[in-house]
């Protein structure tokens, strides 16, 4: 039977993609190249890691930055590192295969070109020796959240959109994203939390620790961007029930409050027709759910917030089997996404 496995089970590597845009990444790259290098050496230590490398960079990938022997660097093509959007899911099965979606760049929005990250699973499938279906749905995977056992959960706004999906109904997307990831059934959180650019991915919103256990980003403060949105989600997801009829079990995760970038943090990032601003005093998403899992590990970025070691030990707990490490999320963040979105696992 074909199923779109949970990110908690069993995985076969993780794909990574080298940073490179000058016009999304502040002080030539550098600070996310160097957080991305320690996120992939850390991954490496439980699962084979590929990090894409741009040919023209990787000369300057394999002499100025020191990859583990876990970390393989394969020249791909692509327009930015966002690889668990860019790229497709595996559908496992008696015939496993990759599930294709078109990508444009978070509806166009984001930046520009982005016809190379559009045939990155061209490139995977050839990697993992996947044949390929492809779906005429336009999505991110960062917006796609399986429980393993025949649910998606999914936010609305950023699939059910002109800017994805004009030629669609509703009706037509859930019909076409049941098919792609062999799912049972499609749980639609609205819309995503405040500050996320991408229209709301659902990354941001919540996680699974296991087929049944959510981790959800959650505030009690009022005053908080978030209360507003975080309770509408919790109240929503308390009402839904897994394909053999159970509620989840909803486990709370602290969200900051919404960072705001410095003149250090866009002062350097190059201007560029058709790609997103990023301007001092913007505000920028932080949560501890967008985590990096693997075999065996969570990385749970961390913000210097005073919430970080209360988020840490949740999702610990949540994940008692698992080393479970904390790692600087700011750079990931300032780019619009999280670890989460700069990893793409392959069952």
């Amino acid at each position: 039977m074909n199923r779109l496995k949970g990110e908690f089970e069993k995985q076969r590597a993780i794909v990574m993609l080298f940073p490179a845009r000058k016009d999304v990444w502040r002080h030539d790259c550098a600070p996310i190249r160097r957080s991305m290098v320690e996120l992939a050496n850390i991954l490496s230590e439980h699962v084979p890691v590929i990090m894409g490398v741009l040919p023209a960079l990787m000369d300057v990938a394999k002499n100025e930055y020191s990859f583990s022997s876990g970390v393989k660097l394969v020249k791909m093509k692509y327009n930015d590192c966002w690889s668990r959007d860019s790229i497709s899911s595996v559908v496992s099965g008696e015939r496993p295969y990759i599930s294709a979606f078109e990508f444009n760049a978070y509806g166009g929005e984001l930046y520009f070109p982005w016809d190379d990250d559009n045939r990155l699973d061209n490139v995977i499938a050839k990697e993992f020796k996947y044949p390929i279906k492809r779906s005429p749905l336009t999505l991110e995977g960062g917006n796609m959240l399986p429980d393993g056992a025949g649910t998606l959960f999914a936010v609305k706004d950023a699939i059910v959109n002109d800017n994805r999906n004009p030629d669609f109904s509703l009706e037509q997307i859930e019909t076409l994203l049941k098919e792609a990831t062999a799912s049972e059934q499609i749980v639609w959180i609205e819309q995503g939390l405040v500050g996320d650019e991408t229209g709301g991915h659902i990354d941001n919103v919540m996680t699974l620790a296991d087929h049944n256990t959510i981790l959800l980003s959650w505030t009690d403060d009022e005053s908080n961007p978030q209360y507003k949105v975080t309770h509408e989600i919790g109240e929503r997801l308390s009402r839904v029930k897994n394909t053999k009829g159970e509620p989840y079990r909803i486990v709370h995760v602290p969200v900051p409050e919404l960072y705001y970038r410095t003149d250090d943090d866009s002062d350097s990032i190059e201007a560029v027709d058709g790609s997103f601003p990023r301007k001092e005093g913007d505000a920028v998403l932080e949560t501890y759910v967008n985590i990096a899992l693997s075999n065996g590990i969570v990385v749970v970025p961390q913000f210097g917030s005073p919430l970080d070691a209360e988020a840490l030990a949740i999702i610990s707990s949540a994940f008692p089997d698992r080393k479970v490490v904390g790692l600087d999320g700011r750079e990931a963040t300032l780019g619009g996404g999280g670890f989460h979105c700069l990893t793409k696992h392959i069952h």
